[in-house]
């Protein structure tokens, strides 16, 4: 079976690299697991700086010359080879590691390249793999390996000499500033999802300044509800659709401290759109789920409000709780903490089917009643 490449990968300002990270050390302190991101501040033909967020936050520079990385705080920290760099490694021309200055001061006495297809978690890359054995302050082996499409540091394993840690980064997820045609369609999306809901509001409104212009006749306290159908059933599900359309506008997972939204939601195109390509297909499908769900909550709601079609509105709330239980059991694959989304839309889905449930008891009596009434006119 042929790997599937994640080659889209690209390195800008504003992009942050988001790496799971392990350091497993040989002493009493043991194995020690997380998650960090590189923040990318600039990034032009002579430097690059970045912010690596973690336990405590700390800036690195890295200078260019001619495509050729000349300078990094620490090699550790060589996140990103230029183009012209990526081709001579490429070629098996490795001198460019042995004249990189450092704080460091480290020295390469080995170096090695091979080209692989490697997966980590955040796909499979075309990848060329960099081993350098350093001697001076710090000494070990270290193991760089790079997307040769984009030049950004997949994977990175580091053994020191001293003490036999072990340090090991992988890429995990990217997040890009926002692009103007996914902004667009993420406000579309949007202003699909508020339709329904805005137009209720407005009409209702409308309803209530037209009916207290006209003091002879009575003001109703609550929303006028069409044809008696249950108010505990119309609360539930009024209660579950505000919910679940509040969690479209909610973080639903977190990496590294930094809050994601869902694709095709209109938070994602004002902050950042996040990239995991083992799963950016499940997280569009969630996305597109979640806002199908809140359509359909809503015109549950309208239907509540304008029409007499009970079963209809039994089954639409009954279909729009499962979408969102089956939405939070994708979001389970991939493998993120949850934020305040998820929860949020399950508690929602959970009224919806309380509200379909109070539909159906009543439905299930007025069908009895109505049995009864026919056998004592027989």
């Amino acid at each position: 079976m042929a790997p599937t490449y994640a080659s889209y990968l690209k390195l800008e300002k504003g992009v942050i690299l988001f790496y799971k990270y392990a350091r497993m050390s040989s002493g009493f302190e043991g194995q020690e697991i997380g998650h960090t991101s590189f923040e990318i501040l600039t990034l032009n033909q002579t430097a690059l700086f970045f912010r690596v967020n973690a336990t405590n936050s700390s800036e690195f520079k890295i200078e260019y010359k001619d495509g050729i990385p000349t300078y990094t705080d620490r090699l550790e920290a060589l996140i990103y080879l230029p183009p012209e760099c990526i081709d001579q490694s490429l070629k098996g021309n490795l001198e460019w590691t042995t004249q990189i200055e450092t704080l460091t001061q480290a020295t390469v006495a080995y170096k090695a390249s091979h080209t692989l297809d490697f997966p980590v978690e955040a796909g499979t890359f075309q990848s060329i793999n960099i081993t350098l054995n350093l001697v001076g302050w710090e000494w070990g082996t270290l193991t760089l390996i790079y997307d040769v499409n984009s030049g950004i540091l997949i994977y990175e394993d580091w053994i020191h000499g001293q003490g036999g840690d072990i340090i090991v980064h992988v890429l995990i997820a990217i997040k890009y500033t926002p692009g103007t045609r996914e902004s667009i369609i993420n406000l579309i999306f949007s202003v699909a999802t508020l339709a329904t809901p805005v137009t209720i509001a407005i009409q209702q409104t409308h309803k209530r300044f037209k009916r207290r212009s006209h003091r002879s006749q009575k003001q109703p306290k609550d929303i006028e509800i069409g044809n008696k159908f249950p108010k505990k059933s119309f609360y539930a599900i009024l209660s579950g659709a505000s919910l679940n359309l509040a969690s479209i506008f909610l973080p639903w997972g977190e990496i590294a401290g930094s809050q994601i939204y869902l694709p095709l939601s209109l938070p994602s195109a004002l902050t950042a759109s996040t990239s995991l390509p083992t799963s950016t297909s499940t997280l569009i499908t969630i996305g597109l789920i979640v806002h199908l769900t809140a359509i359909l909550t809503w015109l549950t709601m309208a239907t509540f409000i304008y029409t007499s079609k009970w079963l209809a509105s039994q089954l639409v709330a009954i279909v729009s709780s499962i979408l969102v239980f089956v939405s939070a059991l994708l979001f389970t694959q991939t493998g993120w903490a949850p934020s305040w989304g998820l929860p949020i839309a399950l508690i929602g889905a959970i009224l919806i089917a309380a509200g379909a449930a109070i539909i159906r008891q009543k439905t299930k009596t007025s069908l009895e009643r109505q049995n009864v009434g026919r056998h004592f006119h027989s």
